[in-house]
């Protein structure tokens, strides 16, 4: 995965500026060039009775120049103006606004500050941004990644899909990519599908299946890394749902950054079921990179 071209999406709630702290950290490490964009946006069709399009103007004027005059020196503190550029936008639809602006610019990644408390019904930006976009997201919880942490990439090794197949090849590509950008270890995660039923009724040992999931897939991992060598202790085989069992592994080895798949589900049902990297969306405590398929 190269990382040449950055999106940040800034956001002037978030006071640790979490986003803009890893855009810094991967223009040092890549040499990448960011362009960094804020989004403002207040309904003041409530004031209409009060205000004409010419007052309504005003305001929108003065709140974009000050959300630039914060911009500019957030990017001046993190010495960011000889690498990025940037723009501040009055804009009420921030997922319309940065998939049509993708189509027309060769982005490698967005990095955007992760807002994770959500109802079943609500879908926030975070997850239209993982359903919509084509460019590999990074949705960011902390400021800096911590020492003694770990890259983990969240494979799905089971699928005959030949696109799926394709998308754990840029998965992993894009774990490698980050870990040694970082210097840091890399983990690879496999959740076994295992049929609670089943294993209540002793039909399916949990053992026996991971050990057969080693002999069949250890291989195929082996192949997908190349010349790329990490210990075997490093990936781990285990049973249960995807949405339990990442959270777990990441937390085991310690993960700053998890990378998973997102499909993109639309409509109802993916409000109501969602994708396996929303379900662990809330539940991991760490950055997650989430990549689509071409």
């Amino acid at each position: 995965m190269k990382i040449e071209k950055v999106l940040v999406i800034a956001d002037q709630q978030d006071k640790q500026q979490s986003a803009l702290a890893h855009a810094k950290s991967l223009c040092k490490r890549t040499g990448a060039k960011l362009h960094i964009v804020a989004f403002h946006y207040e309904n003041l069709t409530k004031f209409a009775a009060k205000l004409n399009p010419e007052q309504q103007l005003d305001i929108q004027n003065k709140i974009i120049s000050s959300g630039n005059k914060w911009l500019k020196s957030e990017i001046a503190q993190l010495s960011l103006q000889d690498h990025s550029s940037c723009e501040v936008l009055w804009e009420k639809d921030i997922v319309g606004w940065v998939k049509q602006h993708c189509e027309s610019h060769a982005y490698d990644l967005i990095v955007k500050t992760g807002h994770r408390s959500e109802g079943l019904f609500y879908v926030p930006t975070d997850w239209h941004l993982i359903r919509n976009n084509l460019v590999p997201t990074l949705i960011v919880a902390e400021k800096k990644w911590r020492k003694k942490q770990t890259i983990m990439v969240s494979l799905d090794l089971g699928t005959h899909s030949k696109s799926k197949q394709e998308l754990n090849q840029k998965l992993l590509d894009a774990g490698i990519t980050f870990a040694t950008n970082a210097n840091m270890p890399l983990h690879i995660c496999y959740s076994i599908p295992i049929s609670p039923v089943l294993k209540d009724l002793g039909i399916i040992d949990k053992k026996t299946l991971v050990n057969d999931a080693k002999s069949r897939y250890l291989p195929i991992i082996e192949t997908m890394l190349g010349d790329y060598d990490i210990p075997l202790a490093n990936i781990h085989f285990k049973a249960g749902p995807a949405s339990k069992v990442i959270p777990s592994v990441a937390s085991k080895c310690s993960a700053g950054l998890v990378v998973i798949g997102s499909i993109g589900r639309k409509g109802i049902t993916a409000k109501i079921m969602g994708n396996t990297s929303e379900s662990v969306l809330g539940l991991l405590k760490t950055d997650i990179l989430v990549v689509q398929p071409e």
